[in-house]
């Protein structure tokens, strides 16, 4: 699937659109306020303009020190807080999210609580292209050196779309002299490009230009740096970023909710709404939150394909004035939410919550470790979580008032929890009866483990674990969805009668049986799996898969190659948005060789011309984005010359070409015709290698992909298709559906590479399949990408096989893009598969291309639920060859 869009506050700009695009964009009265320093020259006072010429014409910021203490990180034994720039980062622990590293260059804040990293001018990494900014705060450990706990990925912290261009980033105080650290970013604010290409129309006012700094302020002993903004007006009018909710240009966007678990006083772990005192980011051992440093709110705002945007309360800019405005705290702290609020509570200065320690249990007696813990006020409120120990232990605050504490953890019965009433600091918590289901699966007939996908439902449902815990459970009624690489899951469940199910893939046959467990007892299930369709010299691949790696998905990288992997896809490819990751390094990690290979590419995401997929990669450390390509300001044609320079020589793959805007979509973006295969378009080019004409779906969802496709086959622009899952959660979208099964005449996967692997695909030497496996052979041995005769009777072989648990039912043949013929599927031979054979002759005009496209009526439940089985499958007359690839609506 593409890029998620959820609006959930869109009237604030209402408004702002009908405002004048000018470089001055508001006009106000200027008040006085006690977080906003200012200073002018030749100005109006209070009035809304100024007469005569400025005399801050030009006026820069001043620079400080470039280097800055040479020991920031002896702060700590110096009961300082010290600032300066880091050029050697041997030793140096980098953030724990694993992508944009700290570099040589960059500039950190330290104290004996926390270091908050700045980096240096220049290019940035991820969206905010500018450097000068945050990129990581971390707890300081016992050494005084950062602990490589931060997930701090990214916040746009700018007026309306606009933030400083890097001039500078310098040291104005050191803190050698016991106060506060000091660092500050100069330069004159530009639109930052990810934001101007999307919210332009939504922010329409231009500060672009305007002399602007940010200034990073660490107090000794602090848990938070204070972050100014500074910008001199020049101009004659008085500007004003927060005149009311509807013009607001107090802009906070996140980038960190794919490894962080955002969370807001006004709705805990749910959808922030309204207006919060701060908003949270939790990874677990250490967390960090935004507030305002002026006493307002953040009020709830965009949630965007992982991007959340919030509106701070804005402040005043005086004309032909400098003015420094203290603008908002980061603050940082940990363990989880609960350790994080205390945090902000002890940076706001309120009165601390009294401490409540217990352990939870299980009805044995056992301890539960890794369980959650969450804190709820008497009124339903959410207020606090943090996660018990090895020993199930934990400890959590709360305010002076009774509350309800309450257990929750996977496989688990719900509870209720327990009440503490104000003034207690202690409870202990029990689970409801439990059991065990152990599960050893193993390929039939051998004594070797496979891996598999073992999913439980019970049959009588868990009630839903509340929005506000941010814990999320499976879907469609599952307790667990387990990827046993190693063919052994042994988990927890609630008493009663649960339906177990072993899978692997849509190549083998799986067990699905129901077990009754009671209280304390473990239930051993044996899983034989017979490998019975026949895949002999085919390997399939999924060109398209997300993890945490990008900003929009939840799923870490080991989770997602053992999905993967469980799931019997063979070759799993890395698609990290503007990013490359090497899905290669983790599989041998896991040991899983056998099992799979792991690859690199790139989903190049365009904000306004459409997602290509760049496959075969090269993650380059220390280069923009890990060696992604920098297209920024960049069209089409010259973007794809790009690619094909590239030394490892790369397939462009044109990702889901089809959609209701541009944002995603290229063929839509360049006005693609489907009916001539053709643009006018200055933006189009033919010059990608592959269509992914099937994403997230089989052939029944192909939408306007496949016309599109169907006009550039039909103009003689012979270009192969893919089939990819886009998945970004296998909660709901399971990797290798569909997939791409590519024709390498071999099934060891250790004597292939990427190179084997793009040939194939540059060649259309593939099938797409949804769960069924298709081959075709034509006339004189022809396979799936090779040209035939032109014929009036052409004869094809065309062979459909599905595991026992699932049947194909006909055949439709698709010629120049039309069905010309649906036939009914023959069966051949006798289980444990269901084997289809057709014989079928084809009228083949000179020039022309046939599609071969199975189907089932059923779906693919249970092994993946709510999905339709489908395989399509092509061949050219074309004295060329026919390249297919797949694409996702």
């Amino acid at each position: 699937m593409p890029y998620r869009f959820r609006f959930t506050f869109v009237s604030w700009r209402t408004l702002a659109l009908a405002l004048p695009l000018a470089a001055s964009p508001l006009l106000s009265a200027c008040g006085d306020d006690e977080s906003v320093a200012t200073t002018g020259a030749g100005g109006s006072g209070g009035g809304s303009t100024s007469s005569g010429a400025c005399a801050l014409e030009g006026a820069r910021f001043e620079e400080g020190d470039p280097a800055g203490h040479p020991d920031p990180f002896g702060a700590k034994a110096a009961g300082q807080a010290r600032a300066g720039r880091v050029d050697d980062m041997e030793g140096i622990a980098q953030p724990a999210h694993g992508r944009q590293p700290l570099q040589a260059g960059d500039v950190v804040l330290a104290n004996d609580k926390i270091a908050v990293w700045i980096e240096a001018a220049g290019v940035s990494d991820s969206y905010g292209r500018f450097g000068g900014d945050v990129v990581a705060i971390d707890a300081i450990g016992e050494d005084g050196r950062p602990r490589g706990l931060s997930k701090f990925l990214e916040t746009l912290l700018g007026l309306s779309v606009f933030a400083p261009d890097a001039r500078s980033v310098t040291i104005v105080n050191d803190g050698s002299d016991g106060n506060a650290a000091v660092v500050r970013t100069v330069g004159p604010l530009a639109a930052m490009p990810f934001l101007a290409e999307t919210f332009g129309a939504v922010f329409p006012d231009s500060y672009a230009g305007f002399e602007a700094m940010r200034e990073f302020v660490l107090e000794p002993g602090a848990e938070s740096v204070l972050i100014r903004t500074g910008v001199i007006n020049a101009g004659p009018y008085d500007l004003d970023t927060g005149v009311d909710v509807a013009t607001n240009d107090d802009f906070l966007g996140f980038f960190h909710s794919s490894q962080n678990d955002m969370v807001s006083p006004s709705n805990g772990f749910g959808e922030p709404t309204g207006d919060n005192a701060f908003v949270g980011f939790d990874s677990g051992p250490w967390g960090f939150a935004y507030l305002s440093a002026r006493g307002g709110p953040l009020s709830s705002g965009i949630d965007v394909s992982g991007f959340q945007l919030l509106l701070g309360e804005g402040y005043k800019l005086p004309a032909c004035t400098e003015t420094i405005v203290e603008h908002v705290r980061l603050v940082g702290g940990g363990p989880h939410y609960d350790g994080l609020r205390q945090a902000v509570a002890r940076t706001q200065g309120e009165e601390p919550w009294r401490a409540i320690d217990g352990t939870v249990e299980d009805a044995q007696g056992e301890p539960v470790a890794e369980a959650w813990v969450h804190v709820l006020g008497a009124d339903g409120s959410y207020l606090s979580r943090t996660q018990t120990d090895e020993d199930g232990a934990f400890l959590v605050h709360a305010p002076g008032e009774t509350v309800t504490v309450v257990p929750q953890k996977q496989g688990y019965p719900a509870s209720n929890g327990a009440e503490v009433a104000a003034g207690e600091g202690a409870v202990d918590l029990t689970f409801g009866a439990t059991g065990t289901i152990r599960v050893v699966a193993t390929q039939e007939g051998e004594s070797r483990r496979i891996p598999v996908r073992v999913q439980i439902i019970p049959a009588v449902a868990l009630p839903p674990t509340p929005e506000a815990f941010g814990v999320l459970d499976e879907l469609d009624g599952r307790l667990h969805q387990e990827f046993a690489v190693t063919g052994e899951a042994t988990l927890t469940v609630p008493v009663g009668e649960h339906r177990v199910i072993v899978t692997r893939g849509y190549e083998w046959e799986m067990l699905d049986t129901t077990v009754d467990v009671g209280a304390g007892e473990l239930v051993e299930i044996d899983a034989p799996l017979a490998h019975s369709v026949d895949t002999t010299g085919v390997l399939c691949a999924d060109f398209h898969i997300h993890t945490n790696l990008s900003n929009d998905s939840l799923d870490p990288v080991e989770h997602k190659v053992k999905a993967a992997v469980a799931d019997g896809l063979d070759i799993p490819v890395s698609s990290e948005h503007e990013w490359i990751a090497d899905f290669g390094p983790v599989v041998r990690e896991l040991g899983l060789e056998e099992w799979a290979l792991g690859l690199a590419s790139e989903e190049l995401t365009t904000f306004t011309w459409g997602h290509f997929g760049v496959f075969p990669s090269v993650p380059q450390p220390g280069a923009y984005n890990n060696g992604a390509i920098d297209w920024l300001g960049k069209e089409p044609p010259e973007v794809f010359d790009m690619v094909h320079a590239l030394p490892q020589d790369p397939v462009l793959i044109v990702n889901h070409p089809v959609g209701d805007t541009s944002f995603q979509a290229y063929f839509t973006a360049a006005e693609l015709d489907p009916e001539t295969g053709t643009s006018d378009d200055p933006q189009w080019s033919t010059n990608f290698d592959a269509v992914e004409v099937f994403n997230d779906g089989g052939y029944e969802r192909r939408g306007k992909a496949a016309e599109a496709w169907y006009g550039l086959l039909n103009a003689g622009l012979r270009k192969p298709m893919v089939g990819s899952s886009d998945s970004h959660e296998v909660r709901d979208s399971p990797i290798g559906y569909p997939r791409t099964c590519l024709l390498l005449g071999t099934d060891d996967l250790l004597s292939i590479d990427e190179v084997d692997v793009a040939d194939a695909v540059r060649a259309g030497r593939s099938t797409v399949s949804a769960g069924l496996f298709l081959t075709v052979e034509g006339p004189g041995g022809a396979a799936p990408g090779d040209t035939v005769p032109a014929a009036s009777g052409a004869t094809f072989s065309v062979t459909v096989e599905t595991p026992g648990w699932l049947e194909a039912d006909y055949l439709e043949v698709i010629v120049n893009g039309q069905i010309v013929e649906t036939l009914d599927l023959l069966p051949a031979g006798a289980g444990p598969s269901n084997r289809y054979v057709n014989e079928i002759e084809v009228d083949l005009p000179a020039g022309g291309w046939v599609i071969f496209h199975a189907k089932g009526t059923g779906d693919l439940a249970p092994c993946t639920w709510a999905a339709r089985p489908s395989r399509c499958r092509t061949r050219s007359t074309s004295t060329e060859k026919l390249a297919l690839s797949a694409r996702q609506v």
